[in-house]
């Protein structure tokens, strides 16, 4: 993802200033290349885009029909920053967009059009729980939480495993969990020490694994058991709220509490796991403890 023949040099250099330009422009050169070598991606890519804000212009029309222009008019632009960002992202990195053997795709295959269409689901359903249309919200929610189970799927079931997507899926689930989190809290759904605690977790998890990449050594991300595990619960607590405050009525006030409560235990406990095996892995990759294999929550490393 750093490009680590260019990292390697940088690194050398202790990340000097001048080091760091050169670092800047041998990736934009090479980011320039690859889109030059393959503009059949590039076309294939920004075609799902317009396709997925299509999709988002009917809907918002179909909202400002229904009444609601306000509701609508935050709905298509949110909608549409986060698919401008995660394709835009897809094309930095269009380089990762290769197969097993290492040959360049010309388009997305499906495993990473769905994750895409996690991004884009995002802003949707932020937007419908400040509105307080949870069922709405909860529906884009599990919607989006099968995307996140079948792109593994698929990927692993028709041999379409990418670089790309290898990097993008922690990635987007990063955002995703993080999004909902921050919009239950803004709703006043979720207490602030439960968002609090996530976001420490996520941010652990990112800065840590980008810090080794960078400053210690070339990572490779394998998901784990256990990281697929805490991530199906944790979504299953998720939905479980949303829907609680969906229904209302004597069961959701008695369980709602509950639900928090277990929700930041987990999120908690993994936040603990992570700095414990963060700390292991870095002592590993400096050559401080005997390798194992370096794992990082739900991300296992691996040197190359």
């Amino acid at each position: 993802m750093f490009i680590e023949e260019h990292l390697r040099e940088l690194r050398e250099n202790r990340y000097a200033p001048c080091a760091i330009a050169v670092y800047a422009r041998r990736v934009g050169a090479h980011v320039r290349a690859e889109l030059l070598a393959n503009p059949s991606a590039v076309r294939a890519i920004w075609t799902t885009a317009v396709a997925y804000f299509l999709a988002a212009f009917l809907a918002a029309v179909g909202i400002a029909l229904a009444g609601d222009r306000e509701l609508a008019t935050r709905f298509l632009l949110g909608t549409a920053l986060w698919t401008l960002l995660g394709f835009g992202f897809v094309t930095l990195f269009l380089g990762l967009l290769r197969d097993g053997d290492g040959y360049r795709l010309p388009r997305l295959n499906v495993p990473l059009m769905l994750t895409l269409l996690r991004v884009s689901l995002i802003p949707g359903i932020c937007v419908f729980l400040e509105e307080r249309h949870f069922r709405v919200a909860l529906a884009l929610y599990v919607i989006a939480a099968f995307s996140d189970v079948f792109d593994g799927f698929l990927a692993r079931r028709w041999r379409q495993i990418t670089p790309l997507g290898t990097v993008m899926d922690p990635l987007v689930d990063i955002a995703f969990n993080l999004v909902m989190l921050w919009g239950l809290t803004a709703t006043g759904l979720l207490s602030r020490w439960v968002f609090w605690i996530g976001t420490t977790r996520y941010a652990i998890l990112a800065v840590g694994g980008a810090g080794l990449y960078l400053f210690v050594g070339p990572v490779k991300i394998r998901p784990t058991s256990f990281g697929r595990f805490t991530g199906v619960v944790m979504t299953a607590f998720i939905a479980l709220l949303t829907l609680l405050y969906a229904v209302s009525g004597r069961v959701a006030h008695a369980l709602t509490q509950l639900t928090e409560i277990a929700l930041g235990v987990l999120l908690a406990a993994t936040t603990a796991q992570i700095l414990l095996v963060g700390w292991y892995n870095l002592r590993v990759m400096t050559g401080a403890a005997a390798e194992g294999g370096r794992v990082i929550e739900n991300v296992r490393f691996r040197a190359r």
